[in-house]
């Protein structure tokens, strides 16, 4: 694995006379391959990474994603069907980590898999039979089997790209990158650059070398999803993350999967508590399986997450790199014929889809050699895909995705606390969540730290009169 933080790259930069802005780099292929890696990440992935850098306090905040993430921490495992579940969640994984693994520096931190095998029937061709879940599975569940179950460990491939071999560009090019993330090959031409990239004042521009290095890199995956100017802010040093994200959209059209809902889709109820006075939206009280489906979130791809949006998810720079993908940068630039359908949309890992999930994700197939491994069931999912937590239970979620048990007392003194007049100022309303509104939440979590206000308090059952609550 090619994870060394000794690795650097050396960037070709041209920034304007006054030394404000960063107009473009010209890269490698191989620092391409790692910008494009970021879309490749499950969110929780991104979360863990960028604490285990910077630290949990200096760790920028992700919308309400790190809130979410840092629930999921300090929820008791005895919430979780299995130790195995949380830590699933916690540790989300890629569905292409062996590319990411061939990168010339690997930030993700992902382990070699590990999975169980029999005893008996791994060593017969015609059995190859797997289970790949992190879980304590004692003995095989082939026919009457029974044979014990060994924890083995995939061995580690060998990196490639650090010899030169490209990952998902071809090594024989370079690319353009403008301050926002927009990205074109190099051979594109001068004008072509000029004008689809929107370059302006270039002819009154300076060039300077920077080099970028591990802690750069990480610096640059963070300013992707906080910042209008990732590349000023790391190599000016210029910070302009205010007034990131334009005014949220509830009604986005989200590609065609909203037109395909039909009436027997999940739905979710909600209770959602909002103070008549203010408007405010105080809490929501919501079954496990709106956790479960919360949770889920940490899983998906960035990619993943741009496809389910229509490439629209707030993030600028994020949006510019995945329009380089879709617009932008031809077919005979990427690896392979698969590359850019695999980077636009990237799927799931095996195994990790629960029963309460509501957004239409595909899950990456197993390899031929695992095509028994669906004969054994998970512990993460004891009866093969289930949920991750337990219920029936209640949950206590705030406007930015923080997640408690639901606690009667810990509420009411908290509205007394606020000096809220319970029985006078506050409003209980039961919302059904379906597809569009999953859309919408996962939506502002990727930039708002109000998540819930910003998708539940235009929906119409909120916005029709209704009696006060009796707490």
């Amino acid at each position: 694995m090619c994870d060394s933080k000794e690795v650097e790259f050396s960037l070709k930069v041209m920034i304007n006379k006054e030394k404000t802005k960063v107009l473009f780099a010209e890269v490698d292929s191989h620092f391409a391959d790692i910008l494009l890696s970021f879309l490749t990440l499950p969110l929780g992935r991104i979360i863990k990474v960028l604490n285990n850098h910077y630290g949990d306090d200096k760790a920028a905040s992700i919308g309400s994603l790190s809130s979410l993430y840092h629930s999921l921490v300090n929820l008791d495992s005895s919430h979780f069907w299995t130790e195995g579940a949380k830590h699933t969640l916690l540790n989300p994984r890629s569905s292409i980590e062996d590319e990411y693994k061939r990168l010339k520096l690997n930030i993700a931190e992902f382990q070699p898999t590990k999975y169980f095998c029999c005893s008996h029937h791994s060593k017969s061709n015609r059995f190859p039979s797997v289970s790949v879940y992190y879980d304590n599975i004692a003995t095989c569940n082939i026919s009457e089997c029974g044979d014990e179950m060994i924890e083995k460990e995939e061995n580690e491939k060998g990196c490639k790209a650090a010899s030169g071999d490209g990952v998902f560009t071809i090594n024989t090019t370079s690319f353009i990158i403008t301050d926002d993330l927009s990205m074109l090959p190099s051979e594109t031409g001068l004008f072509g650059i000029i004008i689809n990239l929107g370059i302006t004042d270039a002819d009154k521009a300076e060039a300077s070398d920077v080099t970028f290095g591990f802690t750069e890199i990480l610096g640059l995956l963070k300013a992707s999803l906080i910042s209008q100017t990732p590349l000023s802010d790391l190599i000016l040093n210029i910070s302009r993350q205010t007034n990131l994200v334009a005014r949220f959209e509830s009604e986005t059209s989200f590609n065609q999967i909203e037109n395909d809902q039909t009436s027997a889709s999940k739905k979710m109820i909600l209770k959602v508590v909002t103070q008549i006075s203010t408007g405010k939206l105080l809490y929501v009280q919501a079954k496990d399986d709106f956790i479960d489906f919360l949770f889920s979130f940490l899983y998906i791809p960035l990619g993943g997450v741009k496809h389910l949006l229509a490439g629209r998810a707030c993030v600028k720079a994020v949006n510019n790199l995945y329009r380089s993908i879709t617009h932008l940068i031809d077919d005979e630039y990427f690896k392979t014929p698969n590359t850019k359908d695999r980077l636009m949309k990237p799927n799931v890992t095996h195994g990790c889809i629960s029963d309460n999930h509501m957004l239409p994700l595909t899950e990456e197939s197993l390899p031929d050699t695992y095509r028994e491994a669906s004969w054994f069931s998970s512990a993460k999912f004891p009866n093969g895909k289930g949920h991750y937590l337990k219920g029936p239970r209640t949950y206590h979620v705030t406007d930015d995705l923080t997640v408690t048990p639901f606690c009667f007392v810990s509420i009411l003194s908290s509205l007394n606390k606020q000096k809220i007049a319970i029985y006078d100022d506050v409003k209980e309303v039961e919302l059904q969540i379906g597809l569009k509104e999953g859309l919408s939440i996962l939506k502002a979590s990727l930039t708002s730290t109000s998540a819930l206000s910003d998708t539940l308090l235009n929906h119409t059952s909120l916005k029709q009169p209704k009696a006060e609550i009796k707490v």
